[in-house]
């Protein structure tokens, strides 16, 4: 079986929103694929998991790892891999009307977000204007729309690097609701059109020989 293992959250579309991106990535590989959480006590004897995170932090280090050992199943390859394809539907997802924007990527920290930062500042290149801001470190998202507001900019185009719609992303507008410019929102990345082939191919790149 196929389980995607989600972080789980308090805001009560997340777990639609994940079991959507279930169906979809089912219908695209032909087979089930289920849906656990972090807080889940056990996941399906012998399933492939594909863990649900951008970053790298202890989630991703220490407490997937045991819950997969607890529960002996196969750990895929994660999205940490996959930094490249998703800096690319970041820019996608921000530059769709126009390149010529001031364009704020944000990230949920930078500690463990390495790689996707770094994916990123190659890419973000081709807006007019760009920076990366975090929602729990420096440089924040205030702080960085507070200076360009400072530099008399009007508009800024917000690209959140968040999988789906939850607290994460009530926080960041709360962060821009004080800022004098006109800020435009770019949509979560599982709302990307190609997002449930990515995750679909992460399933087929970790599938066994024998069933290939």
């Amino acid at each position: 079986m196929n389980v995607l293992l989600a972080h789980g959250s308090s805001n009560a579309s997340h777990s639609e929103q994940v079991q959507a991106l279930a169906a979809k990535v089912s219908a695209l590989l032909g087979e089930e694929v289920g849906v656990a959480y972090l807080n889940d006590q056990q996941l399906p004897q012998g399933a492939r998991v594909l863990p649900l995170f951008l970053g790298e932090g202890k989630h991703v280090r220490e407490d997937i790892p045991g819950l997969i050992a607890a529960s002996h199943c196969e750990l895929l390859p994660g999205l940490v891999d996959q930094s490249e394809a998703i800096a690319d539907m970041a820019i996608d997802l921000i530059t769709r009307d126009t390149r010529r924007i001031n364009a704020l990527f944000v990230l949920y920290r930078f500690a463990g977000f390495e790689k996707l930062a770094t994916a990123l500042y190659g890419k973000m290149k081709v807006c007019s204007k760009h920076a990366l801001a975090s929602l729990h470190s420096e440089p924040s998202v205030p702080s960085l729309l507070q200076h360009w507001q400072a530099e008399a900019l009007n508009q800024v185009s917000v690209q959140p690097l968040l999988l789906f719609k939850g607290a994460s992303l009530v926080r960041l507008q709360s962060m821009m609701n004080d800022i004098d410019i006109e800020i435009s929102q770019g949509p979560v990345l599982s709302e990307h059109e190609a997002f449930s082939r990515l995750i679909a191919d992460c399933f087929n790149v970790g599938e066994p020989e024998e069933r290939s």
